[in-house]
């Protein structure tokens, strides 16, 4: 098979096109890059860079610690062209990730910008009811209390509590799941555990009793120790994980009821040993 011969005209014709063709991606990488380098140059306006930061709702967190932890993250450039101070591609979702990492005692955090030129943020902080003291309570008194953290509502341990050597919070102590080295972000128990016996604990406080810290002991026995006037060994109250918390409470409040128990119970309060929760449909109680 032979070639046809090319024409002058049509080999011209081919050259134009294919001129134009690199002419043509000439122009639009020219135009790309104009581009890019006004998005860039837009990037820096002042007009629409955060040069403020607003920190409401802190209490306890330092609002200099959290300003540090926002300029880090504003700080540079995205693929060393654009800016991260604009307002409109700032690193939101970093901003917040690295809040939230930094600083387990943020609940909820809303971030913002006002006047395209100030970043607002408003945080809501957990709120710290009761304290965990670590896997076993202390042989002296006086150590009760110390290497605290603050725990939430749904038993989540968030932040590291300053030494408290009175009863102003109650405490736990528990071995909690994961590293044994690490409280921080752990659970004292389930949150569907910890209601039931946080519950039953302020159940057990209503009855005229004074909880102050609740220890899990060696084959899953719960001891609530109960609070005295005097050096004398804290009371307890005693019962299972296994236990239906409903159930020996109703038996408590009913023992609580005769009038005989009552009075025994509130006339020897300071020599009360134990009151014994783990047996069916028992209320057993000794003295020291």
């Amino acid at each position: 098979m032979k070639d046809l011969p090319t024409s002058p005209r049509i080999a011209q014709i081919k050259r134009n096109r294919k001129v134009g063709r690199i002419r043509l991606i000439i122009l639009l990488i020219i135009l790309f890059i104009s581009i890019i380098v006004g998005l860039s140059y837009l990037s820096f306006d002042r007009r629409i860079s955060i040069k403020d930061v607003v920190v409401n709702g802190t209490s306890i967190i330092s609002w200099n610690e959290v300003s540090d932890k926002i300029e880090e993250n504003l700080s540079g450039k995205y693929i060393f062209i654009f800016s991260k101070r604009n307002s409109f591609i700032y690193p939101h979702d970093k901003i917040m990730s690295s809040l939230m990492t930094e600083f387990p005692r943020i609940e909820k955090l809303d971030i913002s910008v006002k006047n395209f030129d100030t970043l607002v943020l408003n945080i809501k902080e957990r709120l710290g009811k009761y304290l965990y003291c670590g896997a076993a309570l202390p042989d002296k008194k006086e150590e009760v209390g110390e290497n605290c953290y603050f725990v939430n509502n749904d038993g989540y341990i968030f932040d590291k509590a300053p030494y408290f050597s009175g009863d102003i919070y109650f405490k736990y102590y528990t071995e909690i799941t994961g590293d044994k080295n690490k409280a921080l972000g752990s659970q004292v128990f389930g949150p569907d555990r910890f209601h039931k016996i946080a519950r039953f604990v302020d159940e057990v406080a209503k009855l005229g009793f004074k909880p102050i810290y609740l220890v899990k002991g060696g084959d899953n026995v719960y001891y609530i120790y109960l609070k005295t006037q005097n050096d004398k060994p804290n009371p307890k109250i005693m019962f299972k994980e296994d236990n239906d918390l409903d159930t020996i409470f109703d038996n408590l409040e009913t023992a609580m009821k005769e009038k005989e128990f009552a009075n025994e119970i509130n006339s020897k309060y300071e020599t009360l040993s134990y009151i014994d929760l783990r047996f069916k449909n028992k209320v057993l109680y000794k003295f020291q």
